[in-house]
């Protein structure tokens, strides 16, 4: 199970990101990952489709249907005319997050933490 932080220390984690670079770097490695598996190209593609079919009327809406998609609860009702992109794989069209975004992105979150804090986790070694 997933203990969450209390605020207070949620806030003092935050300040100390912002205070370095932290946060431009844990974007840019995200951007990269994202841009270099072909995911920002697809998921354009994905909300001009539902845009241009009309599943969807607004960017919101659009947003909030990928949204869904990319954290796997899929499309809700409509015709999904879209095709499932949101279950495929980046490599077939899809937009589903690359594991290797993820893992690049976990990777680098923590190296950014462990700046600051130490991160102990249950069962790893150092």
């Amino acid at each position: 199970s997933t203990n969450s932080l209390p605020p207070s220390l949620q806030n003092t984690l935050y300040t100390a990101l912002l205070s370095t670079t932290a946060i431009p770097t844990i974007q840019n490695t995200l951007t990269h990952e994202l841009q270099a598996s072909g995911w920002t190209s697809n998921l354009r593609t994905y909300i001009q489709q539902l845009l241009r079919s009309g599943e969807c009327t607004t960017y919101n809406e659009a947003n909030g249907t990928a949204t869904n998609g990319m954290n796997g609860s899929g499309h809700k009702g409509g015709s999904n005319v879209a095709g499932g992109e949101w279950a495929k794989n980046v490599e077939d069209g899809g937009i589903k997050i690359p594991e290797r975004a993820v893992r690049e992105g976990v990777r680098v979150v923590r190296k950014e933490l462990e700046k600051v804090v130490e991160i102990t986790v249950e069962g790893e070694d150092k």
